[in-house]
C-alpha cells in the first residue's frame, strides 16, 4: 500500500495509542517498543458489548527498527477456539520511496485457519480484515479522518 506520508507517520500510526485508535476497528493497540516487550489490543466499548474480552488481541515484539520495521506474534483471543490457535507472526515494512511510503503487511498464519479467515476478512460481521485497517490507515494519514470520519490527533 502506498501512502502520501513520512515514515515516521506511519510508524506512528501503527504504534501509537494516539493515532491507533481512530481507524480500523478504532481499538487501541498498546506496544512496549523493545524486542521481549508487549503488545496488546484492547477492545472498544462496542465490542465489549457484544461480550468482547478486554485483550482482543495481545502478543510480544520481536524485532523493533522504527520507524522502518516492526516484527511482532500476534493472536487473537476473541474466542477460545481462536485463542488456542497460537501466537503468529506480523510484520511491518515501511519503506520511503518516491516522496511517499511503501507499507507492506506480512501476517504468517499457516498452521492458524481461524486466524486466517479473520484477518482476510472473510468471517460475515467480523470486519474487512487487514485490507480495511490498512486502507484505513492511508485514508486517515492522507485526508486527516478516517473511513468512520474519525479526526487525525492534533499535534
Amino acid at each position: 500500500m502506498w501512502i502520501k506520508a513520512t515514515p515516521q507517520a506511519v510508524w506512528d500510526a501503527i504504534t501509537s495509542t494516539d493515532w491507533n485508535d481512530r481507524y480500523g476497528y478504532e481499538c487501541p493497540s498498546h506496544y512496549d517498543l523493545r524486542p521481549g516487550g508487549s503488545y496488546r489490543v484492547t477492545a472498544s466499548d462496542a465490542m465489549k458489548e457484544h461480550g468482547a474480552p478486554d485483550v482482543i488481541i495481545d502478543g510480544e515484539v520481536l524485532e523493533s527498527d522504527p520507524p522502518r520495521k516492526l516484527v511482532q506474534t500476534w493472536r487473537a483471543n476473541f474466542s477460545p477456539e481462536l485463542t488456542a490457535e497460537g501466537f503468529t507472526t506480523l510484520t511491518w515494512e515501511i519503506v520511503e520511496e518516491y516522496g511517499s511510503v511503501r507499507l507492506t503487511v506480512t501476517h504468517e498464519v499457516g498452521g492458524a485457519p481461524m486466524a486466517a479467515e479473520q484477518v482476510a476478512g472473510n468471517i460475515p460481521g467480523a470486519g474487512g480484515g487487514w485490507s480495511y485497517i490498512i486502507s484505513d490507515i492511508k485514508t486517515l494519514l492522507e485526508t486527516g479522518k478516517s473511513l468512520a470520519g474519525t479526526a487525525a490527533p492534533q499535534p
